[in-house]
C-alpha cells in the first residue's frame, strides 16, 4: 500500500518531486566533491613525499662546503636517519628554450639536477624513480600545460640541445609557489652542461620518526654548518604543495554549504505546502486509525527513496566533475594511493548532506500531529501558519549572490597591484631578486651602485636576508628569516603597529606572531654578527604584519650587522615618463645571469598564477550551480504560489482579468523580490566577503587585507545571470495561469 501511495503521489506531483529530487542531488554532489577533491588532494600528495622519499630538512647552499664536517655533524646525531649532498646547476633563463617557448620572462630559478642515490626521487608519471639516457631531459610536469611542452620537443641550453623525454614530478618543487624547478639529465650531461651554469648544493637530511624537525634546525645552524641559502623543512614543502588546490576546494566547500541552505530551506516549503495540500487526506488516514507514527512512515519514505536517489546522482555527478577539476592535482602529484578510501568519503560527504536534508524533512512533518481528524475532514485548520513564500525567493537569491561574488572578488583582490603588500612583498614598480649568485653581498651592492645613479629612478630600496638565530623570553630558540633594510620606502601591509626604524627593532610576520607568541612591546634576543664575533642583541617587537612569502614565517628588521646574505631583493620604481620594459630589458642583460629582474605584477602571476587560475575555475563552477539552483527554485516556489492561490487566480478570471493581467501582477512582485534579493546579495558579497575572503586568504598568510571587489562581475554579469534565470524559470512556471478556468472557484469550500 505505501508503495502504491508513493508512486500515485509522484505522478500527482511530478514538478515537486522533480524539483526536491534535484535539490537533493546537486547538495549531495557539492559536499562529495569537495570531500572527493580534498582527500584526493590530500592522498596524493602524501603519496608522493612517500615514494619521492622528501627530505625532512633542507639547507640550500652556495659557495664551498666541507662535506666531512656535514657527514661528522649527521653522524653524532641520533636522530638523523640518511643524509646526502646535491648538486643542483642554476641555468640563467635567458639561456633556456623549449621548442618555440623561450624562459626570458620565467620567474623560476631553473636548474639541472641528477637523480638521488637515496631519498629525494624525481618521479615519472607513473611514480616511478627516473633514470635518464644520456642526451634526455625530464621536464617539471608544471611547465607542461603552462608553455604547452610535449615529449619529443627539444631543449636547447644556449646551443646546447637535450630532447624531451617525459616530465616529472618533484615532491619539492612542483608547484609553482616554490621558487626553484628541478630539470632531470644524466650524469654525462651534467658534467658536459656545467660551464654554462652556478652549482648550488642541496644539504638534506632524513630524520627517524618522532624527530623535531625545529630542534634539528637549530642544531644545524649552531654547529655553522654551511647556510648560505634558504632552508626548507617537511611541513613547508607539504604547505606550499597544498595551497595552490586547496583554495580552490574551499570555495567549493563554502559554495556547497550555501546549497545546502537553499536545498533544506526550499525543501521545508515544499513540504509545509504539501501537507497543507493534503491535509483533508491526512484527516482521513487519522479518521480509519493510522498513527502519528505511520503517516510521517509514509511521508518519510518518499523522502528516503528521493534522498537515496539524489545521493546516487549526486555522486555520479561528483564523479564527472572531479575529472576537469582535480586534472591539476593528478598531473603535479599523481593519482591517490587509497582510491577506495577516496571515493569512500566522497559518498560519506554526499550522505552526510542528504541526513541532514532528511533530518530538516522529519522536523517539518511533525506539523502532522497537530492536525485533527475532524478539522482537517471538514477543510478547516491547517499544518501551521500559511508561510510567505515570496520572501524565499529573495533570501535564496541573495545567497546565491553572494556564492558568486566571493570567487570573482577573491581573484580580483589577488590580482590587484596593491594586494603585493599583504605578501610580505613591497609595492614597488619593479622587482629584482638577487638569490644564486656566488656572493650575494657584492652583487646586490653593485646592483645598488648601478641604480644609485641611473636618474631614471625614482626610489629604490634593498632588502638582505639572513638567517638568524633568535631567544624567545622562554628561553627557547627559534629559527629567523630575518630581513634587513630601509622598510619605510615600499612598506608592505601592517596589521598592528609599524614597519622598524631603529636597530633594536624587529617586525613579525602574522604567522611568526602566533607560533611564538609574541606581539607588540615584547622583546626577542637576536643572535647576529659584528666584527667576526657573534653578538647578542635585545629586539622589541615593533610590529605585525601580513605576509605569504616563505611559508608565511619572517621577519623585518634595520640590523646593520655581518650575517651573510642567503638572498637580496631589491625594489624600484621609476619615474612616470620612463618605460619599465626597457628599463627591465637594459637591466637584463648588462648583470649577471643569475639576477632576475621583472615588474612586479609578472612576479605575481609567475608565483601565484596558477592559485588565481584555480580560483578561476571554481568561480564558474560556482555561477553554474548558483543558476542551475535559482531557476529550480524559481520554477518551484512561483508554482506552489499559483497552487496556493489558484482559487483568486480563478476569481480574478471570473470577474473579468486576463491570463496577461494576472501574469503581469505575478512578474511585477516578483521584479520586487529580485531586486531585494540582489542588492541584498550584493551588500553581503561587500561586507561578509571580506570576512569570509580573509579567512580563505588566512591560510596563506594573508591578513588585514581590504576587500576589492569586481565591480563588472558584482554590478553586471551576477545581476544579469540572476535575472536571466530568474526569468527563464518564470516564464516555464506562469505558463500554469492559462490552465486555471474562471469556473474554479465556485466548486471549492474552504
Amino acid at each position: 500500500m505505501i508503495k502504491q501511495l508513493i508512486i500515485n503521489d509522484i505522478k500527482s506531483n511530478r514538478l515537486i518531486t522533480l524539483s526536491t529530487a534535484v535539490f537533493m542531488a546537486v547538495t549531495a554532489m557539492m559536499l562529495g566533491l569537495s570531500v572527493f577533491l580534498f582527500a584526493t588532494l590530500y592522498s596524493s600528495i602524501d603519496s608522493l613525499m612517500t615514494k619521492a622519499e622528501t627530505p625532512h630538512f633542507l639547507q640550500m647552499h652556495t659557495g664551498e662546503l666541507s662535506e666531512e664536517e656535514i657527514c661528522a655533524f649527521a653522524a653524532e646525531r641520533h636522530d638523523v636517519e640518511e643524509m646526502q649532498i646535491c648538486t643542483f646547476l642554476n641555468l640563467e633563463n635567458g639561456q633556456i628554450r623549449i621548442g618555440d617557448t623561450g624562459f626570458d620572462n620565467n620567474m623560476q630559478d631553473n636548474g639541472l639536477f641528477c637523480q638521488s642515490d637515496k631519498f629525494d626521487y624525481l618521479l615519472d608519471a607513473g611514480d616511478n624513480i627516473i633514470h635518464v639516457a644520456p642526451g634526455a631531459v625530464y621536464v617539471p610536469v608544471a611547465y607542461k600545460n603552462e608553455y604547452g611542452i610535449k615529449a619529443g620537443d627539444a631543449m636547447y641550453i644556449g646551443t646546447e640541445k637535450l630532447n624531451v623525454a617525459g616530465f616529472l614530478r618533484d615532491s619539492q618543487m612542483n608547484s609553482m609557489m616554490a621558487s626553484s624547478k628541478r630539470f632531470l639529465v644524466n650524469e654525462y650531461d651534467y658534467e658536459r652542461l656545467k660551464p654554462l651554469g652556478s652549482e648550488e648544493y642541496l644539504i638534506e637530511f632524513r630524520l627517524r620518526d618522532g624527530s623535531d624537525i625545529g630542534v634539528f634546525s637549530t642544531a644545524y645552524k649552531d654547529a655553522g654548518l654551511p647556510a648560505n641559502g634558504p632552508e626548507i623543512t617537511y611541513p613547508l614543502i607539504r604547505l606550499m604543495n597544498a595551497l595552490s588546490d586547496g583554495i580552490m576546494i574551499i570555495i567549493i566547500l563554502l559554495a556547497a554549504f550555501v546549497v545546502l541552505y537553499i536545498s533544506v530551506m526550499c525543501i521545508r516549503y515544499i513540504i509545509l505546502t504539501q501537507l497543507e495540500k493534503d491535509r483533508r487526506e491526512i484527516g482521513m488516514m487519522k479518521a480509519v486509525g493510522l498513527s502519528k507514527k505511520d503517516i510521517r512512515r509514509l511521508y518519510m519514505a518518499k523522502y528516503l527513496l528521493l534522498s537515496v536517489t539524489g545521493c546516487i546522482a549526486g555522486s555520479a555527478l561528483a564523479c564527472v566533475l572531479a575529472v576537469p577539476l582535480g586534472r591539476n592535482m593528478r598531473e603535479l602529484y599523481g593519482e591517490p594511493e587509497n582510491a577506495a578510501l577516496v571515493y569512500a568519503g566522497m559518498i560519506a560527504g554526499a550522505v552526510l548532506a542528504e541526513a541532514i536534508i532528511l533530518s530538516s524533512v522529519r522536523n517539518a512533518l511533525r506539523k502532522t500531529e497537530k492536525l485533527s481528524a475532524v478539522a482537517a475532514l471538514f477543510g478547516r485548520g491547517g499544518t501551521g501558519r500559511r508561510k510567505n513564500l515570496w520572501i524565499p525567493v529573495s533570501v535564496i537569491i541573495m545567497v546565491s549572490v553572494f556564492m558568486m561574488m566571493v570567487p570573482d572578488s577573491m581573484k580580483k583582490t589577488m590580482s590587484a597591484p596593491d594586494f603585493v603588500r599583504y605578501m610580505g612583498i613591497g609595492n614597488s614598480q619593479i622587482r629584482i631578486d638577487v638569490r644564486q649568485t656566488k656572493d650575494i653581498g657584492s652583487s646586490t651592492d653593485d646592483l645598488a651602485s648601478r641604480i644609485v645613479e641611473d636618474s631614471r629612478v625614482s626610489k629604490y630600496s634593498v632588502m638582505r636576508t639572513g638567517s638568524y638565530n633568535a631567544y624567545l623570553p622562554d628561553g627557547s630558540s627559534y629559527d629567523l628569516m630575518l630581513e634587513n633594510g630601509n622598510h619605510g620606502i615600499f612598506p608592505v601591509n601592517y596589521l598592528e603597529g609599524t614597519y622598524p626604524v631603529n636597530e633594536n627593532e624587529i617586525a613579525l610576520s602574522i604567522l611568526n606572531s602566533e607560533e611564538t607568541g609574541l606581539g607588540i612591546g615584547d622583546s626577542v634576543t637576536v643572535s647576529k654578527t659584528a666584527e667576526g664575533k657573534s653578538v647578542q642583541s635585545t629586539c622589541v617587537i615593533c610590529g605585525i604584519y601580513s605576509d605569504i612569502t616563505n611559508g608565511g614565517k619572517t621577519a623585518k628588521g634595520c640590523m646593520d650587522d655581518e650575517t651573510p646574505a642567503i638572498w637580496s631583493v631589491v625594489y624600484v620604481s621609476l619615474k612616470d615618463n620612463v618605460n619599465a620594459d626597457e628599463w627591465i630589458s637594459e637591466y637584463s642583460s648588462g648583470t649577471e645571469e643569475d639576477i632576475k629582474i621583472a615588474g612586479i605584477s609578472e612576479y605575481m602571476s609567475a608565483m601565484y598564477g596558477q592559485t588565481i587560475r584555480n580560483i578561476g575555475n571554481a568561480s564558474v563552477m560556482t555561477k553554474a550551480v548558483a543558476c542551475a539552483v535559482i531557476m529550480v527554485v524559481i520554477l518551484l516556489l512561483m508554482r506552489l504560489v499559483i497552487w496556493r492561490e489558484r482559487m483568486e487566480i480563478s476569481l480574478k478570471k471570473a470577474l473579468g482579468f486576463t491570463a496577461s493581467d494576472i501574469h503581469s501582477d505575478y512578474l511585477k512582485k516578483l521584479v520586487l523580490y529580485l531586486l531585494a534579493g540582489l542588492c541584498l546579495g550584493i551588500l553581503s558579497g561587500m561586507m561578509l566577503g571580506q570576512r569570509l575572503a580573509g579567512v580563505l586568504l588566512g591560510f596563506l598568510g594573508a591578513k588585514g587585507f581590504e576587500f576589492t571587489m569586481d565591480q563588472i562581475s558584482a554590478f553586471v554579469i551576477i545581476p544579469v545571470l540572476m535575472i536571466l534565470s530568474v526569468f527563464a524559470a518564470a516564464a516555464v512556471s506562469l505558463k500554469e495561469i492559462k490552465n486555471i478556468k474562471a469556473y474554479e472557484c465556485l466548486n471549492t469550500r474552504e
